[in-house]
């Protein structure tokens, strides 16, 4: 049973026979006030509800701000949060209840934890965040929500961490590695989307977690992606892979059912089962092309149960295109989505 001091009983009393008074469980649903974890004043004030929230157990101011509209809910204007200890939390501006102009952070000392931007509800232009010290941690640039543009990171004695571009949320280019001298330690090329000129086709990768490992050499059009490893639930590192090969196709005359049928001949003798497969008329093909085939296959090696999305395509070029995405059961959960980024981007280049 909670004990609620008696000039805290006597505040919360003051304002019930005041004002309408709500009260609310932990999960801000109205409830009895033996079940209170907060209680809320709400009044209108000129056009605008205004409404205060309070911690129930120390009367603790815990939100304010401005309300058009109660039902439904929409934010209009300056807000206020702040944690039990009476720090301030997260104040900024909503308009149209979405957030815009800047937003501040803090934590339960009182130190700035970010700055943010926002426009229409969306993160944009400068975003920063520091370490507790108070030194700057990060600085880079939104835009509609997604970061992009130049970012910089910092260690808590505020020297440079790292440097370089951000492109819709994907680190790109080169990037420079730091040491607490200045003295660069490294360097790394990131790169998402890739034009692949033999097939005329373009294709994205999931993320910058992706990187292009195999090049053409020459002998063989081909390009292999490989993940940073991904460890599963029973401690194996699992590199996921995504294959590009292209070769050839004039001798199938546009014939893509004999083509799939020809290039996944060698996998079936490796003990690949194909679960299901669909044509460009099937509800659900995730391709732009019309002549090809999307499958979905499974087979097991060294004990690990694999799935693999198998992709055959003949272009309007008579470039025949195949498509490998391979990865192990027990990483679904991580990978499946990336894979379907990457699938949902194949296109060919008008």
């Amino acid at each position: 049973m909670r004990v609620i001091p008696i000039f805290i009983l006597s505040f919360i009393c003051q304002l019930a026979y005041s004002q309408d008074t709500l009260f609310l469980d932990t999960s801000w649903h109205p409830s009895a006030r033996i079940n209170a974890a907060y209680f809320r004043i709400e009044k209108k004030e000129n056009a605008l509800w205004a409404r205060k929230d309070y911690y129930f157990t120390t009367a603790q101011l815990q939100m304010k701000g401005t309300y058009a509209s109660l039902s439904p809910e929409t934010q209009e204007g300056y807000f206020e949060w702040y944690y039990p200890n009476g720090k301030l939390k997260h104040k900024g501006n909503f308009t149209k209840g979405k957030e815009s102009g800047q937003h501040l952070w803090y934590d339960e000392n009182g130190n700035l934890e970010s700055e943010e931007n926002y426009s229409n509800g969306k993160l944009t232009g400068i975003y920063k965040e520091y370490h507790p010290n108070g030194q700057l941690s990060a600085k880079t640039t939104f835009l509609d929500g997604i970061q992009n543009g130049w970012t910089e990171y910092y260690r808590p004695d505020g020297t440079k961490h790292s440097e370089g571009a951000f492109n819709d949320g994907n680190r790109d280019g080169e990037w420079k590695y730091y040491d607490e001298t200045g003295k660069i330690l490294g360097l790394d090329t990131f790169k998402t989307k890739y034009k692949i000129n033999e097939a005329n086709m373009f294709i994205k990768l999931p993320n910058d977690e992706w990187r292009l490992t195999t090049h053409p050499d020459g002998s063989q059009i081909g390009y292999v992606f490989k993940r940073t490893a991904v460890i599963d639930s029973q401690g194996n590192s699992i590199i996921p892979a995504i294959m590009v090969y292209v070769d050839d196709a004039k001798d199938y005359k546009k014939d893509v059912t004999l083509y799939t049928i020809n290039k996944r001949a060698p996998f079936m003798t490796r003990g690949v089962k194909i679960d299901s497969t669909l044509i460009p008329m099937d509800k659900g093909f995730p391709l732009p092309y019309k002549n090809a085939f999307f499958m979905k296959a499974s087979y097991t090696e060294k004990g690990l149960d694999h799935i693999l999305y198998m992709i055959h395509i003949i272009n309007k070029n008579d470039k025949g295109i195949q498509i490998y995405l391979d990865m192990t059961n027990s990483i679904t959960d991580k990978c499946e989505g990336e894979f379907w980024t990457t699938i949902k981007s194949i296109k060919e280049i008008q």
